[in-house]
C-alpha cells in the first residue's frame, strides 16, 4: 500500500511541479535536494546496525541489551544532526563559489536558501533514526508504513495547495522539514510509550560500540557507493557544465523515474532484514539462502521486469504528456540507467544476506572503488558531452560495481551457484517479458498514441494483460501463483467484492 501511495502520488504530483515552478526552479530543487541527500550519509551505516541488532537482541529475548543499544544509538544520531547543521551552513557558505560556473546568482540565492532548510530536514531526520530503525526491527510495518503512508499524502496535498497559492521551491522545502518533524515525533513517542523501550544511556558496553563501528563501516562504504552512484551527476553537471539548469531539470525528470523504480524495488529491502537475521541466526544453510535470493529475486523481477519492458515500449510517449515536450530526452536518461539498476533491486536480497553474515567487507571496497571510478569518469564524459556523460558514467559504474563485481562477491561470501542462481531467477520470466514486449510493439501499430493519455493507457494495459497471461501460463511456479491469487483475494476482500466464506 505504501509503494502505491508513494509512486502513484509522485508520479501525479511532480509534472504539476514541474509546471509550477519552471526549468530553472526546477533544477535548484534537484540539485538542492541531491545535495542534502548527501547529508544522510551522516548515518555512518548505523541505521542497519539498529536493525541488525536490535532484531538479534529481540530473537534472544534480551530487553537490557535493547535499551542499552537504543540509548548507544541515541547518543550517536544526536551528535550527528549537530555535526549535519554545521555541514550544512559550510555548504550553504561555499555554495556560490562551487556553482558559480553552472547557475545564475538568483539561482545560487534560491538554492542557499533551500539548502538551509533541506539541513534542518536531514539533522530532524537522522536524530530520531534510531526510534525509525527500532521500528523496523519490531517489524511494526503498520504504524512505521501507516505513518509514511499519511506523510505522502499531505506532503503531496499541502505542496499542492501552497503551489496554488503561488508559494515557489522554498516553501515546498520548508512543508516537508514541518511534516517530517512531525512524523519524527511520532516515532519517538511510539518506541517509547507503545513498545516501551527506553534509551539507557548509563555504563556503555565499550566492546560491543566497537563491534558496532566496525559493522556499520563498510555499510558506510556501501551507503557512499550507493549515493555517488544516484546522485553525483547532477552536482557534477551543476559544477561543470555552463548553463546547467535546462540539463539539469533534464537529467533531474529521468532520474526521478529512477527513483520511482526504486522505490518498487526498494520496498521489500526495509522489511526483509529482520527475517534475513533470523535466517543468519538459526544457522540457514548456503542452498536455503541461495533459495531465498531466487524467491524474493522473482518477485522483484517480474514487477520490475514488466515496468521496465513497459517502459521501453512507451516511454518516450509517456514522458512527452507526463512532464512536456522539452523533457522528451528524459526518456533515454531513464531507460539507461534502469536497465543495471533492476540488476541491482533484483539481487538486493543478497546485500541483506551479507549485512547479517557480517561479511560485506569485500563487497563495500569493490562498490566504494567503483563509485570513485564513477566520479572521475563521469568528470571526463561531461566535458564531452554534457547530458550523455552523466548518463555513461553512471551506466558504466553500475554495471561493473553494482551487478558483476556483486555476483563474484555473492558467490564467494555466501556460496550461490551463479548459473542454479540465474537460471531459477529468470525461468519463465525472460521470455514472457520478451512476449510481452513484442506483443505490445505490435499492438502500438494500430497508432493509438494520437488519443494522447486514453491511447497510452490502452497501449500499457494491453502489454499488462500480454504479459499476465504468459506469467500465468508458464512464467510463474506453485508457490507464485498461489501468493499472486491470495492477494488478489484479499485485494477483493477488501473493496467488499468478494465475500468471506460463512458470511
Amino acid at each position: 500500500m505504501l509503494m502505491i501511495v508513494e509512486v502513484v502520488s509522485a508520479m501525479l504530483f511532480t509534472p504539476f511541479l514541474i509546471r509550477m515552478l519552471g526549468q530553472s526552479q526546477y533544477a535548484v530543487y534537484q540539485l538542492t535536494s541531491q545535495i542534502s541527500a548527501y547529508l544522510m550519509l551522516l548515518d555512518l551505516g548505523i541505521g542497519n546496525a539498529v536493525i541488525r541488532y536490535m532484531a538479534k537482541f529481540r530473537a534472544d529475548n534480551d530487553k537490557n541489551k535493547q535499551e542499552e543499544f537504543l540509548g548507544i544509538a541515541t547518543v550517536f544520531y544526536l551528535i550527528i544532526a549537530v555535526i549535519t547543521v554545521i555541514i550544512g551552513i559550510v555548504l550553504v557558505v561555499i555554495f556560490p563559489s562551487a556553482f558559480a560556473k553552472g547557475l545564475t546568482l538568483e539561482e545560487i540565492e534560491l538554492s542557499q536558501k533551500m539548502l538551509s532548510v533541506t539541513m534542518l530536514t536531514c539533522a530532524v531526520t537522522l536524530g530520531t533514526s534510531s526510534f525509525a530503525t527500532t521500528l523496523m526491527a519490531y517489524e511494526r510495518f503498520s504504524f512505521s508504513k501507516g505513518m509514511a503512508i499519511i506523510f505522502s499524502v499531505l506532503k503531496v496535498g499541502v505542496s499542492f495547495i501552497a503551489l496554488l497559492m503561488g508559494i515557489k521551491a522554498l516553501g515546498v522545502v520548508i512543508i516537508y522539514f514541518v511534516l517530517t518533524l512531525l512524523t519524527r515525533i511520532a516515532y519517538v513517542f511510539y518506541v517509547l510509550f507503545k513498545l516501551k523501550i527506553k534509551p539507557k544511556f548509563k555504563n556503555p558496553d565499550i566492546s560491543f560500540i566497537k563491534e558496532t563501528v566496525t559493522y556499520s563501516a563498510f555499510v558506510f562504504l556501501q551507503m557512499i557507493a550507493t549515493q555517488i552512484n544516484s546522485m553525483t551527476d547532477t552536482i557534477l553537471l551543476g559544477i561543470l557544465a555552463k548553463n546547467a539548469s535546462a540539463i539539469i531539470a533534464i537529467y533531474g525528470v529521468g532520474s526521478q523515474i529512477i527513483q520511482y523504480f526504486k522505490t518498487i524495488g526498494g520496498h521489500f529491502n526495509g522489511v526483509l532484514m529482520a527475517g534475513v537475521v533470523r535466517m543468519v541466526e538459526n544457522g540457514a544453510k548456503v542452498k536455503d539462502l541461495q533459495n531465498e535470493m531466487v524467491r524474493i529475486g522473482r518477485i522483484i523481477l517480474m514487477m520490475l521486469g514488466m515496468i521496465f519492458v513497459v517502459f521501453i515500449a512507451f516511454g518516450k510517449h509517456f514522458m512527452i504528456l507526463w512532464a512536456g515536450n522539452a523533457y522528451e530526452q528524459s526518456y533515454y536518461v531513464a531507460i539507461a540507467i534502469m536497465l543495471p539498476t533492476m540488476f541491482t533491486l533484483v539481487q538486493s536480497i543478497g546485500s541483506q544476506i551479507l549485512w547479517a553474515m557480517n561479511r560485506h567487507k569485500g563487497q563495500a571496497i569493490i562498490q566504494i572503488i567503483s563509485a570513485l571510478i564513477n566520479i572521475v569518469l563521469t568528470a571526463v564524459l561531461i566535458s564531452w558531452k554534457p547530458l550523455e556523460g552523466a548518463v555513461i558514467g553512471s551506466v558504466i559504474a553500475l554495471t561493473v560495481g553494482d551487478v558483476l563485481c556483486m555476483n563474484v562477491m555473492f558467490k564467494k561470501e555466501i556460496g550461490i551457484k551463479l548459473g542454479e542462481y540465474y537460471y531459477g531467477l529468470l525461468k519463465g520470466v525472460l521470455p514472457s517479458l520478451l512476449i510481452c514486449f513484442v506483443g505490445g510493439k505490435l499492438f502500438s501499430l494500430i497508432g493509438l498514441e494520437k488519443y494522447g493519455w486514453l491511447g497510452l493507457v490502452v497501449n500499457c494495459v494491453v502489454m499488462i494483460v500480454i504479459y499476465g497471461i504468459c506469467m500465468l501460463v508458464f512464467g510463474m511456479n506453485k508457490s507464485e501463483k498461489a501468493l499472486a491469487f491470495g492477494l488478489l483475494n484479499k485485494l477483493l476482500r477488501k473493496t467488499n467484492l468478494v465475500k468471506d466464506k460463512g458470511v
